[in-house]
């Protein structure tokens, strides 16, 4: 089977490529998320300070939490965790505030 931006409600990222790959990358997600809403959650582990200050800007993101790793390996590095952001589903919402 193809894989479809739209069918997927999770993304995991490795500190994988540039900040300006990650701005289209994040293009398509978000506009995948407007064509089929639903809640999506990306999971940035060892971020750069770069794609944290990027992500903290994206209207449609919201910080959901943040998972400390720094006792997977010796030392005291900050980006050893993961960063997760959501995309919240709309439809939940609007359901929500109907109630």
């Amino acid at each position: 089977k193809n894989f479809k931006v739209e069918d997927a409600d999770a993304f995991y990222f490795f500190n994988p490529f540039s900040v300006e790959i990650l701005h289209k990358v994040m293009a398509r997600i978000i506009e995948s998320w407007y064509g089929s809403p639903r809640e999506v959650f990306l999971f940035f582990y060892y971020p750069a300070d770069e794609y944290i200050s990027y992500l903290m800007t994206v209207d449609e993101l919201e910080f959901y939490d943040e998972i400390e790793c720094d006792d997977l390996f010796a030392g005291n590095d900050p980006r050893e965790r993961i960063m997760i952001f959501k995309l919240p589903d709309y439809k939940i919402e609007e359901d929500n505030e109907n109630c």
